[in-house]
C-alpha cells in the first residue's frame, strides 16, 4: 500500500486488505503503521467510537500535570 488514500479507497470495497477475510497481508500492514504503540491503537479505537460529529465539538481539557504539557506531538 503506497498511501493511507490508498487504502482508505481499497477498505470502501473491502472489509480487510486482501478481501473479506482478515489475512497475513493486514497483519503485516497493521504492524507497518501501528508497530509496537499498543496505547496508541488502543486510543484510535477509542476515538472511533465517536462520531466525527461529536469529535468536532470536543473541548480542550486543562493540562494537570507537567508531564503531559511536555508532549510533543509532532514526533
Amino acid at each position: 500500500m503506497a498511501s493511507i488514500k490508498e487504502l482508505n479507497d481499497r477498505l470502501t470495497k473491502q472489509p480487510y486488505v486482501s478481501g473479506y477475510t482478515p489475512s497475513a497481508d493486514d497483519a503485516k500492514l497493521f504492524n507497518e503503521i501501528f508497530g509496537d504503540n499498543v496505547n496508541v491503537v488502543q486510543w484510535a479505537a477509542r476515538m472511533a467510537t465517536y462520531y466525527p460529529s461529536e469529535r468536532s465539538k470536543m473541548k480542550p481539557i486543562p493540562v494537570e500535570s507537567e508531564d503531559s504539557s511536555e508532549i510533543d506531538y509532532d514526533d
